[in-house]
């Protein structure tokens, strides 16, 4: 008599992705090894601590936040999301009234197109993100092209090349290398185009020392590449003109 067949064992489920990047020896931004630890980011057991580098001041949680991983938010933390969306819109909204293409990089579910979208109904809205998300949220119609990967890809770059009138960075702060990512998304404006940064993200907004000023670094650095800055240095979004 043969053995009844052993029941089908399921295949185990891939473990989630870690919460954390590596730990950074050196600066994001400069490249320099001199870096200390800040009393804000404090060495919370389950945590990363809040590194800033001596040399430029620029401040970034240290081990870093892995790209693509999607973290729960509370209430607050959401309204603070769509706050910060609106005062964005409307500080393009007043350089550039009628943008004809805007990319919004670091997309996700693509929270900034929706709310620019009821201002700017005939906008064509594209998203880019390290995620997933941005397909869901081509199919619910929320952006017309959706680009997965990092804006720094040269294939990428090279595709949307002087295709957009706005592109928006509001997740700079976590980007693996700031500075390579600023130049690509001046790449993709046209000329005359506007890139908009805002350093203020709700998630972390409590850690960042006062003295990191990361506006007036992103200043200095456009000012370099020849653009025209329409904020100031002392304000935590940055808006330039190519």
């Amino acid at each position: 008599m043969t053995a009844p067949p052993s029941p089908a064992v399921p295949p185990a489920a891939a473990p989630p992705p870690p919460p954390y990047a590596p730990h950074r020896e050196d600066c994001p931004w400069c490249g320099s090894r001199r870096l200390r630890s800040s009393p804000r980011g404090g060495p919370v057991p389950g945590r990363p601590a809040l590194a800033v580098c001596r040399d430029c001041r620029h401040a970034f949680r240290n081990p870093p936040p892995s790209p693509g991983v999607e973290r729960p938010e509370g209430r607050p933390v959401r309204a603070a999301v769509r706050l910060r969306h609106r005062l964005a819109v409307r500080a393009v909204l007043r350089h550039c009234r009628e943008p004809e293409s805007w990319l919004d990089v670091g997309t996700g579910d693509a929270g900034l197109p929706r709310t620019a979208r009821r201002s700017l109904p005939y906008t064509a809205f594209d998203g880019l993100d390290l995620t997933h998300r941005v397909l869901r949220a081509r199919a619910a119609g929320h952006v017309e092209e959706a680009y997965l990967g990092r804006l720094t890809d040269p294939h990428l770059t090279a595709l949307l090349r002087a295709r957009y009138d706005v592109v928006s960075l509001l997740h700079l702060d976590r980007s693996p290398d700031p500075r390579a990512e600023l130049r690509a998304a001046l790449r993709v404006l046209r000329p005359g185009g506007h890139l908009l940064i805002d350093t203020a993200d709700p998630r972390a907004l409590l850690l960042i020392p006062p003295t990191a000023r990361p506006a007036a670094r992103l200043h200095t650095e456009l000012t370099a590449a020849g653009c025209t800055l329409l904020t100031t240095p002392a304000g935590h979004r940055v808006l330039a003109r190519r």
